[in-house]
């Protein structure tokens, strides 16, 4: 009995084009769960900052460094933190106990002027 040798050193094009779909698929995947991690960082950061920006309204207001209008008037500003541009109002509403008056502060992100933080006090 005779055994045939074949010389079989290396992959078939099919098997190639295989293992290139199936990583090509594995990269895709890994490739936008990184742009969702970036674009969720982003998001945050600028949330964080909108927060800040509010607290830092929101305490002058209580200390007296700015005074708002009572509602319905509203106090409107813009200010550049950290390289953008943002934009805040600020309200101050009656509660039934007329010694207190709440605050509100809502802080949008330019150019989009999408609100990114809403923070209340009192006063």
């Amino acid at each position: 009995m005779k055994w045939c040798k074949r010389n079989e050193a290396g992959l078939t094009l099919i098997e190639v084009l295989i293992a290139l779909a199936i990583l090509s698929i594995a990269l895709t995947a890994v490739i936008k769960s990184a742009s969702q991690n970036i674009q969720t960082t982003l998001y945050l950061q600028n949330r964080m900052i909108a927060t800040w920006i509010g607290t830092d309204v929101t305490n002058s207001i209580r200390i007296g460094m700015i005074k708002p209008p009572d509602a319905p008037d509203h106090l409107l500003k813009e200010n550049q933190t950290l390289g953008q541009h943002w934009t805040w109002e600020a309200t101050l509403n009656l509660t039934p106990n007329p010694r207190i008056k709440q605050i509100m502060v809502d802080v949008y992100h330019q150019p989009d002027n999408k609100k990114l933080a809403h923070l209340e006090s009192y006063l």
